[in-house]
């Protein structure tokens, strides 16, 4: 009798670990990012799990779902446990750690972590690219911050670059689709970084446009891929005429003869010298469209477009 209750005992023990990650996965909610953005509050401390585009770079990493224009609500990323992401931004980052003192605590929530291979593979993926896009599946701690405005407009802060969003932190990474094209541009800045035209230090901004990956840029681009599909084969096919027809709108009655800086597959980058002013037009092939479009073919669509005045 003793030898059975031991035996049982036994088995109840090595059982408990599958039994925790059973609750664990019982207890994340599906969420879509577009869902959290209506209402975060109702999510804040809740265990979720999201399926959305992680972004990583300088002073960058969010989730965020392009198709859902959002006023207001962003998503910023930190990993559970002792990892440290390696993210630079203000204040004070975590460039330069791969691990933390001590497990992760926000708001009195101590944040568990997952290192399997899986997430080895994820972050050895953010390593190689420094700056880049992958759709992933994440399960995590959402954290709402708190909303309030900013220059006279309602945001969700707290958490990140600034206080700039609201805060998911990843206790595990359940998937992640691998990057195998070389026809795409996986860059989350989009072309922000690009060159202006002009020497270093000798330019006045005139004009930023940054038709992002995200908010409404993103729905642009999604309608400028729905036009693609539907039958205008130039967007395919002609990064120069996309670039043209990007700006008639910024310089109407204007003819921009643009020249060629720089071409890659998936990156072209223009330049139009109008006088004393250098205007830049990037234009890419943007990795996250490929999920909103009807074949493998993805279109090209202006994603930065930058005025400066050189000395």
């Amino acid at each position: 009798m003793k030898k059975l209750a031991t035996l049982l005992f036994t088995l109840l023990a090595c059982q408990l670990p599958l039994a925790a990650q059973v609750d664990s996965v019982v207890e994340s909610r599906n969420v879509s990012f577009c869902e959290l953005s209506r209402d975060p509050a109702a999510y804040n401390h809740q265990l979720v799990r999201l399926t959305g585009f992680v972004t990583h770079g300088f002073e960058d990493f969010q989730i965020t779902e392009p198709d859902c224009p959002t006023q207001g609500f962003s998503i910023w990323l930190k990993y559970g446990g002792n990892a440290e992401s390696n993210t630079v931004y203000c204040c004070p980052g975590e460039a330069g750690r791969e691990k933390r003192p001590a497990p992760l605590s926000v708001e009195g929530v101590e944040i568990p972590l997952v290192e399997d291979q899986t997430f080895q593979q994820f972050t050895d993926l953010l390593k190689k690219e420094g700056d880049t896009t992958a759709h992933a599946t994440l399960v995590g701690r959402f954290f709402s911050g708190e909303r309030g405005l900013v220059s006279t407009s309602a945001q969700w802060r707290g958490f990140g670059h600034m206080g700039c969003c609201s805060l998911l932190v990843v206790e595990q990474i359940e998937s992640f689709e691998p990057h195998t094209r070389d026809d795409l541009d996986y860059t989350a800045e989009a072309g922000w970084y690009e060159d202006e035209g002009c020497k270093w230090g000798s330019e006045q901004d005139l004009r930023h446009v940054s038709v992002s990956n995200w908010d409404n840029g993103g729905q642009k681009g999604i309608e400028e891929q729905e036009k693609a599909d539907a039958g205008q084969a130039w967007a395919f096919s002609d990064p120069q005429r996309v670039a043209i027809e990007s700006l008639k709108p910024l310089y109407p009655g204007q003819t921009p003869v643009l020249h060629i800086v720089k071409r890659t597959s998936s990156r072209n980058v223009f330049q139009w010298r109008n006088g004393k002013k250098s205007v830049v037009v990037v234009v890419t092939r943007p990795y996250w469209l490929s999920f909103y479009a009807a074949s493998s073919s993805v279109a090209w669509i202006s994603t930065m477009i930058k005025e400066v005045e050189c000395d």
